[in-house]
């Protein structure tokens, strides 16, 4: 097997990692955020490797067609220094049409230099390819948190509405010289929702409340369109896999709340936040599957 380089989890701005990415003044770019799956590849001893967010892909394990599309491409053009990364585009809760199964290129990322590189190069590499570019809504430097807002919900792909943006300030490095993006949202795809207070009604407890809070229909939602991308769950899902949903999501939805949203639950008990989510999850999946009908 080849050795992946997974690509960067996208964090919510607002999240207390993102303190610091964006200053006044600093370059920044801001990209659609597409609803598909991350797919990537490079060029290794003269052949095409490919892979999902997770794992390589083979034959048999495709993405949904996106192996084959990698196969297709001349190795020989490749350059042999980055991995490139992108949107595969299949069929989540956008439908981009005549789009489905095409790859739109985002990032590349120099494995000398163990960094994503400046969007001069992706831009430069995906003309001499002549791939297909990440939809750009802005080149310049960071203004305000209501300028990154006025682009959510806009979308250069002819759908009705966007699922959000990607903000990146390839510049920018934490304590431990890591690079970080962030990403804004429309309402439909926020895996984060307001805690009720106290007073409300129908709040339970502090502990159930800030579970709730992170475990959304949208995070569930996301997790199940991965199953279908890994080909672990076909597309036309429905009341009868909920055990097998059940199955594959309950370990890692806690995994990527722990990593996620950590400060929101970080005073509770582990076992008990399992214990919640195990009770909200069947819920949450049942509501994913009559919104499909």
């Amino acid at each position: 097997m080849s050795e992946m380089k997974k690509y960067m989890s996208v964090v919510r701005l607002g999240h207390k990692t993102t303190e610091n990415v964006l200053q006044l003044g600093d370059p920044i770019i801001i990209q659609e955020k597409l609803d598909g799956a991350n797919g990537s590849f490079k060029l290794e001893e003269g052949k095409i490797v490919a892979f999902s967010r997770n794992e390589q892909l083979t034959e048999q394990n495709n993405l949904q067609g996106f192996y084959e599309w990698t196969q297709t491409l001349d190795a020989d053009l490749l350059r042999s220094d980055v991995v490139y990364f992108g949107e595969w585009l299949t069929k989540h809760k956008i439908n981009y049409g005549d789009l489905t199964k095409q790859f739109f290129l985002f990032d590349l990322y120099d494995v000398e230099k163990e960094k994503y590189i400046h969007f001069t190069e992706v831009k430069k590499e995906a003309e001499r390819l002549e791939l297909r570019l990440i939809p750009v809504f802005y080149e310049g430097e960071y203004q305000s948190l209501e300028h990154l807002e006025s682009f959510i919900g806009q979308t250069a792909l002819g759908v009705k509405k966007g699922e959000g943006i990607v903000v990146k300030n390839v510049d920018y490095q934490d304590v431990y010289g890591n690079q970080l993006f962030v990403k804004l949202v429309i309402d439909a795809f926020k895996e984060v929702q307001r805690i009720k207070k106290p007073k409300d009604p129908n709040f339970q407890s502090a502990e159930i409340e800030a579970v709730k809070s992170v475990l959304t229909t949208a995070r569930v939602e996301k997790w199940i369109y991965k199953l279908i991308d890994e080909g672990s769950l076909q597309a036309n899902f429905g009341i009868q896999d909920m055990a097998l949903i059940l199955k594959q999501l309950s370990s890692r939805i806690v995994e990527d709340i722990l990593q996620e949203e950590s400060e929101q639950i970080a005073s509770f008990d582990l076992k008990e936040i399992r214990k919640v989510i195990g009770k909200q999850l069947p819920a949450l999946i049942k509501e994913v599957i009559d919104a499909k009908k």
